[in-house]
């Protein structure tokens, strides 16, 4: 009976899972859809309606005597303005940029209503409306708006409120509590505003539009039952038996069950005993098998190669094989133990870099996690390829950034974050414990650098054919930033174009200024619109302008949150404690929200996704746009985007950067001291500095704000050295700030002086 009745649970049951699967799932996906749209339409339907209603109100206000103070009436402020009071700090509360730019459109023709941050930044909802001789600004509180919202039914799925500008990120409102999803989200545009309802059904909204698979299975159920019925009255008497039992019934011996006593006492046969032989050596085999140096787990791994948001250390000495083999098969483990089966891998062009990746590949497939190689490629490649990936946003980046030849190290990217901070440390304890998993796994490799350019290619736009010199400092960009910008339309010239991992022309670090003399020279020798220099691989920039000038990276910060603060007001910018005070000024003038965070490129980037901030940057070069982009550091596409500000403003870089709040600084000064005593004395001047009524900041090491200026000391993360930087509103204010910063330092150590 077993192959017939094994059949009739194939045919019933993988019937109905077929059913299922192939015809009422996708039903039910329909059906729940239809509901979900229908409801999500119901939703939209009546905040139109409180729009609309809204409208009428508002058509009917007026203000007893004219005037830019802000007047209640109910709930709803009023003030007007005229067409000459039209600009940022005019009228009380004063307008920002956002709501100027509101107005000033109103003026030409009638706009939706907005919610934007007020002065205390909560949402409220303005509106405007053109009158004799100038135009009302009408706003309520977001709680005005709320009660129709808490009317909505909550009951049946999770509510989702957005506002969405054109061309503009999607803003998050209002959100009901969530539960469990049932099906697709719906989504309906609320007329008469910018706003969109998205509802996602619940599990039980689902239940109540979908056919149940208990119902198909128990139709199986029961012709399955009826199946296997008819089969058992088919049966012989004596079909049931097993055969043995068969035979005993027929006389014969009956064949044994189990050892006896008499069996368990006898010796092994010479042949049991070999296979018992070998089986007890088959492990000590398997382990002189791996009992290589590189696969040996080792407890000496230096701490301090861990920093604060990679791993680097001298390669061949504290970077080496084993070391990027053990690191291979903790990533591989956490990676699975994470959700993620396969990780990318990518390298620069250092001559220590193809190996270490080799063994880093290895200790991965060893774990049982897949692994494809990209190849040579930029880090910012390698981050598109995760932010890209449908299977994998993880990987591993095998560089040393823009330190020295001798230098290599690994950047991790988990999950789509970075691998950073105490997580580092714990990848530190795995590879020392040794407790890998272990499996079999597949190795591919992929070429994405075309998938790259073309992104780019299609998400800029540039006119005519600006000149611009390439200095990629022999580093991984060497061949693909210049076919990029050629493609952009760009006449290119190239210097230190050729991968090459002795760095023998300069150190590939655009931060600082003697790396840039030969770039400053090219431009200026070819006429050259713009000079681009990026670092070893690729996620950090410092643009020349077409006089020589050096703009350094918060410069370009400005430059870009001044074009997309144009189109979304009230977005947050970051940017680290070593960028200029006038910044955050610039920030707040244009509408945004300015975040200072620490240095590095991991927490920018963590810090970018916990604010939801559309731009990021720190003075070292590292550029985060998450407009338009993916919110990586990306030295290739910054410069694209600042070549496309020149073109839509049809200015020169000088000119973009005379048009920004100017102030006194220093480059970025570094002090070396001790690996081990960096972080010692950043506390001790913490604690003993003297800085008169100076504000401190110690978000990142020790940031000293006075009235006319700032100084700032803090440890570096990626070198032995304390960085250092000051800015003043002149040459006097920053002469003193300076010395008044060198006395505290020199009070610790006599040795730290600050070089001139």
């Amino acid at each position: 009976m077993s192959l017939p009745a094994l059949l009739a649970v194939a045919v019933w049951l993988g019937g109905a899972h077929l059913l299922m699967s192939n015809v009422i799932q996708g039903h039910n996906a329909s059906s729940v859809h239809s509901a979900a749209q229908t409801a999500a339409n119901g939703y939209a339907q009546k905040l139109g309606t409180f729009f609309a209603q809204r409208a009428q109100k508002l058509d009917t206000l007026e203000l007893p005597q004219k005037t830019s103070i802000a007047t209640a009436v109910g709930q709803t402020t009023l003030q007007f303005f005229s067409p000459e009071q039209l600009r940022v700090g005019a009228g009380k509360p004063p307008l920002d940029f956002a709501q100027v730019d509101l107005l000033k459109r109103s003026l030409e023709q009638a706009q939706k209503p907005e919610f934007l941050r007020g002065s205390d930044n909560q949402w409220r909802l303005y509106s405007a409306r053109v009158d004799a001789g100038g135009i009302f600004l009408a706003s309520q509180p977001f709680a005005f708006f709320e009660r129709t919202l808490s009317g909505l039914d909550q009951s049946i799925g999770t509510i989702q409120v957005n506002q969405q500008f054109p061309d503009g990120p999607a803003q998050s409102l209002w959100g009901s509590p969530a539960v469990p999803r049932g099906g697709d989200s719906a989504s309906a545009p609320v007329d008469g505003s910018y706003l969109k309802v998205t509802f996602t059904p619940s599990t039980a909204f689902a239940a109540d539009h979908s056919i149940s698979a208990g119902w198909i299975y128990g139709v199986a159920l029961i012709g399955l039952l009826a199946s296997l019925f008819a089969l058992w009255k088919q049966l012989p008497a004596d079909g049931g038996a097993a055969p043995w039992e068969q035979s005993s019934r027929k006389g014969r011996t009956p064949a044994k069950k189990g050892l006896s006593k008499e069996d368990l006492q006898s010796p092994p046969t010479t042949q049991q005993a070999a296979l018992a032989t070998a089986a007890a050596s088959a492990p000590k085999v398997q382990e002189a098998a791996r009992g290589e140096l590189m696969r040996t787990p080792s407890t000496d791994i230096p701490a301090h190669v861990f920093r604060a948001y990679d791993i680097r250390g001298v390669a061949g000495e504290e970077i080496n094989e084993p070391f990027a083999y053990q690191l291979g098969r903790a990533l591989g483990t956490i990676a699975l133990q994470s959700g993620e089966q396969l990780l990318l891998v990518g390298r620069d062009g250092r001559n220590s870099s193809e190996l270490l990746r080799d063994c880093l590949i290895e200790g991965i497939l060893e774990s049982g996690c897949a692994a494809v190689d990209l190849g040579l490629v930029p880090s910012p490649v390698l981050y598109f390829a995760c932010a890209k990936g449908k299977n994998a946003n993880s990987g591993v980046m095998v560089t040393a950034s823009h330190n020295p030849a001798e230098y290599n190290g690994f950047k991790i990217v988990m999950n789509g974050r970075p691998l950073a901070d105490e997580r580092l440390h714990e990848v530190r304890a795995l590879m020392q414990s040794g407790e890998f998993a272990s499996g079999e796994a597949s190795n591919g490799r992929q070429d994405v650098r075309e998938s790259y350019i073309d992104e780019i290619f299609n998400d800029v736009a540039l006119a005519g054919q600006p000149r611009i010199v390439i200095d990629a400092g022999n580093g991984a960009t060497s061949e693909l930033a210049p076919e990029l910008f050629e493609q952009l339309g760009c006449e290119v010239q190239t210097l230190y174009c050729e991968v090459d991992g002795n760095f023998p022309n300069h150190a590939p670090d655009p931060s600082r200024p003697e790396n840039l003399a030969d770039l400053i020279d090219a431009v200026k020798g070819d006429g050259a619109d713009l000079g681009i220099a990026l670092d070893g691989d690729g996620d950090r920039v410092t643009l020349v302008t077409s006089s020589g000038r050096i703009v350094w990276a918060d410069q370009l910060v400005m430059l870009l949150a001044r074009d997309i603060l144009a189109r979304n007001p009230g977005s947050d910018i970051v940017f680290d404690v070593k960028s200029t005070r006038a910044l955050a000024n610039l920030v707040t003038q244009y509408g945004g929200r300015p975040v200072m965070w620490k240095t590095g490129h991991a927490p920018m980037k963590e810090k970018m996704l916990e604010t939801g901030a559309l731009l990021g940057g720190e003075l070292s070069g590292h550029i985060f746009i998450k407009d338009r982009w993916y919110g990586f550091d990306d030295g290739i596409y910054a410069a694209a985007r600042i070549l496309e500000i020149m073109a839509l403003r049809e200015q020169t870089l000088d000119e973009l950067i005379d048009s920004l709040p100017q102030m006194v600084n220093t480059p970025e000064i570094l002090l070396p001291v001790a690996e081990g005593d960096k972080f010692a004395l950043i506390d001790r001047l913490r604690k003993e500095g003297r800085f008169g009524d100076a504000d401190l900041n110690t978000i990142d090491g020790l940031r000293i704000e006075f009235a006319d200026g700032w100084g700032l000391v803090r440890a570096s993360n990626t070198t032995a050295a304390l960085t250092l930087r000051f800015e003043a509103d002149d040459e006097t204010a920053l002469a003193r700030i300076r010395e008044q910063v060198s006395t505290q330092l020199q009070k610790l150590d006599s040795a730290l002086v600050l070089p001139q």
